[in-house]
């Protein structure tokens, strides 16, 4: 997800319909530049080289969402026009990995990229399906990752609370969500809100770090110079 200004001015985008490193390319009504969706860059037009801002986003399904969220209001559209988003039309290139540039020939995976002001990562599943609640540095930031495998969903924190930075541990993993337990204030936190629920902190928020699912096998195109997590 990300914002749509650029210095004192805000954009208006839509997709073009092509591809850039496996990647879709949108563009801007005002100055028809070309944006880059997996790293919000243009490429080409008159604001190229310029990067859009991020904004801390959760991919999870609509269910598990609603659980959580269940004041969220849904922006609707007329139910015939909804067929087309039945299914998702990247299905076949997930499944076989044989896109328009790279034919991998085996089904990709997924993962978290989390961009921080210090650097860039990519967790993938496979690792956070062995270890859901990860604490782990990017630069001289720490993140938390945590990882609810039923949902796939994957959600990245700021682990501080009141300048203190806390370790954390998994509590309990539930049906709709992934509690977890701070050392030190002995409080419980939802893994997938950030919200303290119980304990001293009660009520707290961590902050939601900016990432977004990434097709594995695509990171280094666009982010050849940051890591992929591996665990030992």
């Amino acid at each position: 997800m990300y914002a749509r200004h650029i210095k004192d001015q805000t954009l208006d985008f839509s997709h073009r319909g092509w591809l850039y490193e496996e990647s879709f390319l949108f563009y801007d009504y005002q100055t028809d530049s070309l944006w880059v969706q997996a790293t919000g860059q243009a490429v080409a037009g008159p604001l190229k080289g310029t990067i859009l801002d991020r904004l801390p986003a959760t991919q999870t399904t609509w269910s598990e969402w609603r659980q959580l969220h269940p004041e969220t209001k849904v922006l609707g559209r007329p139910k015939q026009k909804n067929t087309r988003y039945w299914q998702d039309s990247y299905d076949l290139y997930y499944a076989t990995g044989k896109g328009i540039k790279y034919q991998r020939h085996k089904q990709l995976s997924f993962g978290l990229g989390v961009i921080t002001l210090a650097g860039k990562k990519l967790y993938p599943f496979e690792e956070l399906e062995k270890r859901p609640v990860l604490t782990d540095q990017i630069g001289s930031d720490y993140v938390l990752v945590v990882f609810h495998s039923s949902t796939r969903t994957a959600v990245a924190w700021e682990p501080c609370y009141k300048d203190q930075k806390l370790d954390f541990a998994l509590s309990k993993n539930e049906k709709g969500d992934i509690m977890l337990i701070d050392r030190q204030t002995g409080s419980t936190w939802s893994g997938l809100t950030g919200q303290s629920t119980a304990g001293p902190a009660k009520g707290g928020q961590l902050r939601q770090l900016n990432s977004t699912q990434f097709v594995v096998e695509n990171w280094p195109l666009h982010y050849p110079d940051a890591p992929i997590y591996r665990g030992k």
